[in-house]
This record gives structure tokens, sequence and C-alpha cells, in this order.
């Protein structure tokens, strides 16, 4: 797929968007990097050429004609100012000539109103501007700009080659195992893991407060645990996220693998229940991305769980 984009590119047959997604660590943001670079080269013969003018201010990051949006400081949205500010500024004249592009990583980061915004310039396909837009979550973003985008999903690896590199780089067995049932096909996932102490804390925090929800009775002891954890909302909601999945699979396979981790209760669920307690996530992470109070927003996701549960255990 990514070698017919690259021969669409050199046929001057691009779409004029892309959403790129899959895990992240798959290599999304690097190809949506080098494509960027490759539209704006001005080099002869293969691009990007890497030694043209463009290039280098590519690579120095000053090149006037790529935007990246990103969320303003102390935030963790990209909201409707910041992305409509350089969607006014692609409306003008570019500051260096030929193609412009705009690379939005993160999108799940955009704001409801964010990505409205984007979607009513996606619509009227501006010529000679390209939009790269990169998520980890498809779900996250509107269908109506999916829909607009020539979508491209990044397959993960497999676990044999993630294993062996994990083992290659001097990680021991059982945990280089561990980390390749949770990284879901990204080794990117898996090194950030291994390098990071406090996420395996934060799974710890999963465990005794989202997973330990049996019925409405539970909730206000997880939100204790929680209520002072807004700044790590992102990855607990992230670890959440992924667990639920990876019992999903557990479930399609054996629940050996996951039966360790999960309370009783979860290993009960049905594969429709769980997916419903996914939608809860998805709702929790678009409502924090448009700063709703974290408290309000967990214990609505802790709901969510505990009306599922009580299925689970009649």
């Amino acid at each position: 797929m990514l070698l017919a984009i690259w021969r669409e590119f050199e046929a001057d047959r691009l779409a004029h968007a892309y959403l790129f997604t899959g895990e992240s660590g798959v290599g999304k943001k690097t190809f949506a990097r080098l494509l960027a670079k490759a539209l704006l080269c001005q080099g002869e013969g293969e691009k990007p050429c890497n030694t043209c003018r463009s290039c280098k201010r590519f690579d120095a990051k000053t090149h006037g004609n790529v935007y990246y949006p990103v969320p303003p400081p102390k935030k963790n949205s990209i909201g409707v100012e910041e992305l409509r500010g350089i969607l006014d500024e692609l409306s003008r004249a570019g500051l260096e000539e030929g193609r412009r592009v705009i690379v939005i990583n993160e999108a799940e980061r955009l704001t409801p109103a964010s990505q409205n915004c984007l979607l009513k310039t996606l619509e009227e396909a501006p010529e000679g501007i390209y939009f790269l837009v990169v998520t980890d979550t498809e779900r996250a973003i509107l269908p109506t700009i999916r829909s607009r985008c020539r979508v491209i999903r990044f397959p993960g690896w497999s676990q044999q080659r993630i294993y062996k590199t994990l083992t290659e780089n001097g990680i021991p067995g059982p945990r280089a195992q561990e980390l390749t049932d949770l990284c879901e096909g990204s080794l990117g996932k898996a090194l950030k893991m291994q390098q990071d102490e406090s996420y395996w804390a934060m799974r710890e925090m999963v465990k005794q407060s989202f997973l330990r929800i049996r019925k409405a009775a539970d909730i206000p002891a997880a939100s204790q645990l929680l209520k002072d954890k807004k700044d790590e909302a992102e990855t607990l909601l992230s670890i959440l996220e992924q667990e639920v999945r990876r019992l999903i699979g557990a479930k399609e396979r054996d629940m050996a693998d996951a039966a360790a981790y999960f309370p009783e209760h979860w290993q009960k669920a049905d594969i429709l229940s769980l997916c419903r307690v996914q939608d809860g996530i998805m709702r929790c992470k678009q409502y924090k991305s448009s700063n709703v109070g974290w408290a309000a927003n967990a214990e609505a996701l802790m709901l969510t769980i505990a009306e599922e549960a009580r299925k689970w255990q009649l």
C-alpha cells in the first residue's frame, strides 16, 4: 500500500487528503513526514533529494509551506482557534513557492469543533494543498472526515518479529513476552513501555480502579483513587483501552492470555459488551479533549463499566 502511494506521488496523482491510521509506533508519523518532505522537495530526480533548499529548510523546521497544528501550552487538545488560524493562512499565498502541506499528528486530539472546521476545508479541497492526518485511533475521527480522505491503515508487526527484536535488544524473555502481548504489533510502543516505569504503575492503577468495578456502589472508591490523576488521564484511558482490546483478543483465542491480569468477573464478559465498554472509553477521550472535568468524565465511564459488569454477573 505504501509503495502504491509512492507511485501515485511520482505520477503526480496523489489524493488531496490522507488519513494514516494504526497503532502507535508502526511508522505512520515517519511516513507522513517523508511524504510531506517529498511533496515540498524542489530537487531533480528521486524525491526527497535531501539536498535542495526546500529539503534543508524542511529538516531545519523552518519551511514556510508545512504546517503542524499542535495543542496550545498546557492544553491536551487542538482547539478550533489553533486550527482555524492555520487554515486561514492556507487560503492565502504561501511563504514558499509550490505545494503546501498540513500534517496533523495525533489527530484524535482535535476537538469536535476543530474537526468540523477541518471538514469544511476538506470539502473545498484547495488545489496544491495536501492534508496528511495521522491518528492512533481511527474511530476518534469524524466519519465525514474519513470519507473525504484516502484511509491508509498501517499494519502492526508480527508477535514473533517483535519478541525476537526485543530479546535481541537484551530484554529478558518473560518481560519481552509480556511486552509483545501488550504492544499490539507496535515495536515502538513495546520499547516505550519497557523504558517507562511509570507505565507499569499506571497499569496497576487501572487494575485497581476501572477493572475492580462490579457494580455502581464500587464507583466512589475507584473515583477516589483517580481523582488526582488528571495529568495522567490520557495514559490511564489508553491503558484501559489497550487492556479491553487485549481481553477481546484473548476471548477469541485463549483466555489464559489474560486470566492472570483480569479480575474474574471481566473474564465472563461477552465481546459485544466489551465493545460497549470500548465505546465508553472513546467518549471519555473525546470529552477529555473538549476539556470536560476529569472526575465527572471518569465516573461516567465507570458507570458504563458498572452497567455492563452487572450483566456479566447475572
